[in-house]
């Protein structure tokens, strides 16, 4: 029975088919059940697999370097001096400052369900150089410098950022000669795509701000007015008096993502919250969302989130 449970959580939580899963400590290595860790240190870097078998709450926890987060299994609620608890979910990437106080629960960890968490220590100075070298080889084709915010905490789910945090524990606890070496170009690639995604988070929530400065604010506004039609990216780079070849090249630099797949994950936001919503059915949520089909938004749905609109609605009504 046991197995058969924590093969369900398995199927429903564990990152999906590109994103293969960590194994999990065995039970009797554990010497605490609620953040045991198993720690790998490299020569800029140290790398920290987080798990938890048992239930608690306002967990003290915080970290003397920068460190990136993210969640492979289960589900934490995060308390933040500057922000209302959310919680924490497979998938989900966190940027915790130096010296972030954070109290944390774990409202549903047990040998069957349990939580895991990859966290990133991060040398500042190895930001600095990062941040650095892309201003000085790789500006920004809009003339802003590349700059890693520390106050954006939570993102989405990003399946790039989780596979090459995945890609970096393979590589931190890997016996190889040259995993300092590889980790290096991972944690650059890492950072990089961070700093993209923030780019987007502020472009997303700034938009009536930015609309003067930022050339892809009035893009996303319009996505986001508009996600129940059809969107094509030769009516977007129209709007941006671009050719789409620009402007899906500048697109996908400025945010880290092609306008399509913007789109797309745009509509499972919607999705998303709409799914809280007994009231609104499944259908009805598809079409609300863009999606031409129930067979293809249920598709697309289970790729991004690991799981069914059903199966995510029954989770949500269950932990409002």
């Amino acid at each position: 029975m046991v197995a058969a449970i924590r093969l369900l959580f398995h199927l429903l939580f564990a990152p999906g088919p590109l994103l293969p899963s960590i194994p999990l400590t065995a039970p009797h290595e554990f010497t605490t059940l609620i953040d045991h860790r198993r720690v790998q240190t490299l020569e800029k870097y140290e790398l920290s697999i987080l798990e938890t078998l048992a239930p608690g709450d306002q967990v003290a926890q915080s970290y003397s370097d920068l460190v990136l987060t993210n969640m492979l299994r289960g589900k934490k609620v995060m308390h933040l001096r500057d922000q209302q608890a959310f919680a924490y979910l497979p998938g989900h990437t966190m940027v915790v400052p130096p010296n972030l106080k954070m109290l944390i629960d774990f409202p549903e960890a047990s040998d069957e369900t349990p939580t895991q968490c990859v966290a990133l220590a991060i040398d500042r100075l190895q930001v600095i150089d990062t941040v650095n070298y892309l201003n000085a080889f790789y500006p920004r084709t809009d003339g802003e410098p590349w700059h890693l915010s520390l106050s954006q905490h939570a993102f989405y789910n990003n399946e790039e950022i989780t596979a090459l945090i995945i890609k970096l524990v393979r590589i931190g606890f890997d016996g190889s000669q040259n995993k300092d070496m590889l980790a290096d170009f991972a944690v650059k690639e890492l950072l990089l795509r961070l700093m993209q995604l923030q780019r987007l988070h502020l472009t997303e929530h700034n938009t009536a701000v930015l609309a003067s400065s930022n050339r892809f604010a009035h893009t996303l506004q319009y996505i986001k007015e508009n996600l129940a039609q059809k969107i094509s990216v030769e009516e977007l780079s129209t709007q941006a008096c671009m050719s789409q070849a620009n402007f899906f090249r500048a697109f996908k630099q400025e945010f880290g993502l092609s306008p399509i797949d913007y789109i797309i994950k745009a509509r499972m936001r919607l999705a998303k919250r709409c799914l809280q919503n007994p009231a609104i059915s499944i259908t009805e949520i598809c079409f609300k969302a863009g999606f031409s089909n129930l067979a293809y938004f249920t598709r697309m749905f289970r790729r991004l989130e690991h799981m069914t609109p059903t199966e995510y609605r029954a989770i949500s009504q269950g932990h409002a």
